[in-house]
């Protein structure tokens, strides 16, 4: 009796399928539990928070114009966000430069004032940092030092305020941060009072802005240093854990 196709058993099916030239499993989503490599990518204090996929942590992993929204969303608008520039503002009133106005200087309006000025001088920084990076190709995320010695991960979270990432890997000037300092300088000749919104009162800030992503930078590198010694001063896991990686996280977001 001859055998035909129709009777013969159905092969299995394999369990994933690899795509042709590309390193990366098709249509397959990863477990929910498998771990996401600790070298993981680094955005900042925020990375890895509420409405923020892990995926976009990984290394090697391209982004969508809204991955980049929602990484930049989260350093711009997270919570060192706010608080950043209220330090500001109050240490710019309790040491005030030479013949600032009285009411840049005095009163919960001169707080305001101040407050606002610094909120839009580094919120204008991340917009055009965003839509820099975007334009040009630069991955956004913070890539930390492979070594382990602290002098060589400082210097090199310095470095990568200047010189970071393409979308492809390569290294390249990173004019992103850059646009978005001389952006965040200039901004302040329509905000400050006279005498304050001249060309070098704008440069000053311009490198000021650039320092912050340098700050930035030194965060995320030092990171687990800093939720370990949150821990030790009796910190709550949440605000210790807000500084790690997503992949390092003891607590939910």
């Amino acid at each position: 009796m001859p055998v035909t196709a129709a009777a013969l058993p159905s092969a299995p099916a394999p369990a994933i399928a690899i795509s042709a030239g590309s390193p990366q499993i098709s249509k397959v989503p990863l477990p929910a539990t498998a771990p996401i490599p600790a070298s993981a990518v680094i955005s900042g204090p925020s990375a890895g928070t509420a409405g923020v996929s892990p995926s976009i942590f990984q290394p090697g992993t391209s982004l969508t114009l809204h991955d980049r929204f929602i990484l930049e969303a989260h350093t711009t608008f997270g919570p060192s966000a706010f608080a950043v520039p209220s330090a500001e503002a109050a240490w710019t009133m309790a040491d005030p430069p030479s013949h600032y106005p009285h009411e840049w200087s005095d009163g919960a309006g001169a707080f305001g004032r101040n407050y606002g000025a610094e909120f839009a001088r580094h919120t204008t920084g991340g917009v055009t940092h965003f839509a820099t990076a975007a334009i040009l190709h630069e991955d956004p995320r913070y890539f930390p030092s492979a070594s382990t010695n602290y002098a060589a991960r400082f210097l090199h979270s310095l470095a990568f305020t200047l010189v970071d990432r393409s979308d492809s890997g390569r290294t390249t000037l990173a004019v992103s941060n850059l646009a978005g300092s001389t952006a965040a300088g200039f901004i302040g000749m329509a905000i400050y009072p006279d005498g304050f919104n001249d060309a070098t009162h704008a440069w000053q800030h311009a490198a000021l802005e650039v320092s912050s992503f340098a700050a930035h930078n030194v965060v995320a590198e030092f990171s687990p240093e800093i939720s370990h010694i949150l821990r030790k001063l009796h910190f709550s896991d949440r605000i210790a854990d807000s500084f790690l990686p997503a992949d390092r996280r003891t607590t939910a977001p």
